[in-house]
């Protein structure tokens, strides 16, 4: 885990695509957070828990034969929102965030963008001039 910056303070880590690196994933994560001051436990945590879960799960199942590290991006801002992305070297941006529950996949992501929103965040997909993405969220810090 490293910081890159104190003023607005960056933790960067890479994890093989293996499902069994998804709980290190979200430890790492976690603890970064309440680190930066999110509160340990609570609805907040267990939405970033979750999130994280899901994102790495997703980008190790649809994107590790094409990956050879996932990359995890936890940002703190001087506005208190922690930002946490996931990037894969795959191509293909998943619609999921914006589907509905009629569809026959996605519905993690789906959910993802809920419980996200009911915390007062947002996510989004970014794709990268790689043909990779980051799918990232964007929840308020207490």
């Amino acid at each position: 885990m490293t910081v890159l910056n104190d003023a607005q303070p960056v933790c960067r880590f890479d994890l093989p695509p293996h499902e069994a690196e998804v709980s290190a994933a979200r430890r790492k994560v976690v603890a970064v957070a309440v680190e930066w001051g999110m509160p340990a436990d609570g609805d907040l945590v267990d939405t970033l828990r979750l999130v994280v879960s899901e994102l790495v799960t997703n980008a190790i199942r649809h994107a590790g034969v094409l990956t050879p590290a996932i990359v995890v991006t936890v940002r703190g801002t001087g506005d208190g929102v922690l930002h946490v992305g996931v990037h894969d070297r795959h191509p293909f941006c998943p619609k999921a965030l914006l589907q509905t529950v009629d569809d026959d996949s996605g519905r993690g992501l789906l959910i993802v963008k809920a419980l996200v929103a009911e915390a007062g965040g947002y996510a989004g997909i970014e794709p990268d001039a790689y043909g990779g993405k980051t799918v990232w969220v964007a929840l308020p810090m207490p």
